[in-house]
């Protein structure tokens, strides 16, 4: 083989290496539900789990994102992407939040929580994250968590020690995604969810302008009829 064929045949590999990256342009939601592999949590995960009140510790309460699986997690909220030559930009409409991961490895890895509001709020329960292409695949890596919730509807908790990976890529219209857990003060083995999203079509992406919430509804679903009260 000549010095400049080589060549040629290395140009055509990373070529295709740069071809083979998914193609994350424009908007899109959640499909269905998100599956959940196995979880099978630690004594301490069941300790901090049994001491979850949702009535009180939801940091949706206060327009927070409990975790990064929360906000993947939640129907009918849009979700663009902004890949750069440098960084990939993730654009949530669930409480406008905005989240920049640079590409690089571990040394990528900003001081700074990655995801902020629009307001230019952080929030570290998501982490700061660095990414990378692999084959078709887009892996981002998350660390530097703080404690929060993967499951607010029944306080499956994230630590300080968590370690989160994505792994997102395109099968036909579909785009999947991967999301492990690793953390050996919470889980016994990595937790897997497992999300389907489907292109919308749309163009722009709304504000969803977020308001502390609160249960009312749940309250007043659960409050004695006034004549009982009587």
């Amino acid at each position: 083989m000549t010095l400049r064929f080589a060549v040629v045949v290395v140009v055509m590999c990373l070529s295709a290496q740069v071809r083979a990256a998914p193609d994350l342009s424009g908007i899109w939601m959640l499909s269905g539900r998100a599956i959940e592999g196995e979880l099978v949590m630690t004594d301490e995960a069941l300790r901090i789990q049994g001491e979850y009140d949702l009535l009180v510790d939801d940091p949706s309460l206060y327009c927070e994102p409990a975790s990064s699986s929360r906000v993947w997690a939640n129907p009918n909220v849009r979700i663009a992407f902004d890949q750069a030559e440098d960084r990939v930009l993730i654009s949530y409409e669930f409480y406008d939040l905005r989240r920049d991961i640079p590409l690089g490895d571990e040394s990528s890895i900003s001081a700074m929580p990655s995801t902020k509001n629009v307001d230019g709020t952080y929030f570290d329960k998501m982490g700061s994250s660095f990414a990378k292409y692999d084959g078709d695949r887009l892996i981002i890596e998350t660390r530097n968590h703080s404690p929060g919730y993967i499951r607010t509807s029944r306080g499956v908790p994230q630590s300080v020690s968590t370690v989160t990976l994505e792994e997102l890529w395109i099968e036909g219209d579909t785009l999947l995604l991967r999301q492990t857990y690793i953390d050996e003060t919470l889980f016994e083995k990595p937790f897997v969810v497992d999300y389907t999203f489907k292109r919308t079509g749309e163009t722009e992406m709304p504000l969803y302008e977020c308001t502390d919430a609160d249960y009312d509804w749940f309250e007043k679903l659960n409050a004695p009829d006034e004549d009982e009260a009587q």
